[in-house]
Formats: C-alpha cells, structure tokens, sequence
C-alpha cells in the first residue's frame, strides 16, 4: 500500500536502530520538495501523489525563504536527506524568485544531483526562457485536471536516481 509522509515543520529524527548493520538494509524512499505558495494547489498535489502510487516523502514549503530554510535542515540533519527533486512554483510572493531562487537552491545544495522542475501557471515565454537559462530540469504548466496531475507527479520518479541534466527532460503537461 502506498504511503506518503508529509513534512510541513522540521522532520522528526529517526528512530534509533538496534544495529549497526540496519543501515545497509534500509531503503529510503525518495524526497520531494513542493515549493507552493497556494495551499489548495499544496493539498491537491499531496492528494495527487497519495493517488498516484508513488511511496515517497514530501516535504512543503511556502515560500522562497521558507524553502531554502527547510533545503538547509535537511542537508543538516542526522540522516542528511537531500531531496530527489524539488517541484518549484515560478509565482511565489515575496523573496526571491526565477532565476535569483533557482540559484539560490543550487548554492544550498552545492554538488547534490537534485532536480528542479519548475511548475506554474504561466504561459509566457519569457519565463520559459528565463528557466530554460537558469537551467530548470523541466518546465511545466500547472495541469488543468487532477488526472493531469496525477500524470505529472507519476512522472516525477525519473527525477529519483539521476544526476542533474540541465532542461533535457523538459515537457509541458495538459
């Protein structure tokens, strides 16, 4: 059955293992960050990844400032969890944003092979362009449907495994 654990305050620390060896028997399940300043679209893309199937953690922030907080609690926690992508809305208020938070998020993540896809609403192409330069690895329109975006975030695991490949994945969703 699948399972998702949402993380809206900093995580919970681990529960101690009776071995040392549990380590090496442990499968983690990949990290995503949501980067969504509107709560109906945060709860419908929670709802979308429960539907979805996909047994993963997600973690919300609200904010620019809000996510590059939560990237530096991560990085520093025990467990160093480092998100295996990170779902970026274009239209945040206040702080940074496009380019200047895309670089912001790869500064706090320095080397880490994480994946940012940005998601909005805009049709401009202006802003596709400006992404496609900071070097998003995909750029999609917010889905008009839950179906599209349970497609979408169906989409996300090939994002889980691979290094950062600068835009060549990039497709936009109904």
């Amino acid at each position: 059955m699948p399972s998702l654990r949402r993380l809206v305050s900093a995580p919970p620390q681990p529960p101690p293992r009776s071995a040392p060896e549990a380590d090496d028997h442990m499968i983690r399940r990949p990290d995503i960050l949501l980067v969504e300043d509107s709560k109906d679209d945060r709860d419908l893309f929670e709802l979308a990844v429960l539907k979805s199937g996909l047994d993963v953690t997600l973690h919300v922030a609200i904010d620019a400032s809000d996510a590059i907080a939560r990237l530096k609690r991560m990085i520093a926690s025990p467990d160093r969890r480092i998100p295996a992508v990170i779902v970026l809305d274009l239209a945040l208020p206040g702080g940074p944003k496009g380019g200047t938070l895309l670089d912001l998020i790869r500064n706090t993540l320095a080397s880490e092979p994480v994946a940012v896809v940005v998601w909005t609403g805009s049709h401009l192409a202006s802003d596709r362009t400006q992404c496609e330069s900071s070097g998003v690895d995909d750029f999609v329109i917010k889905p008009k449907t839950f179906a599209g975006l349970v497609e979408f975030v169906q989409s996300l695991p090939r994002f889980f495994s691979t290094a950062k490949t600068g835009a060549a994945n990039r497709r936009v969703m109904p």
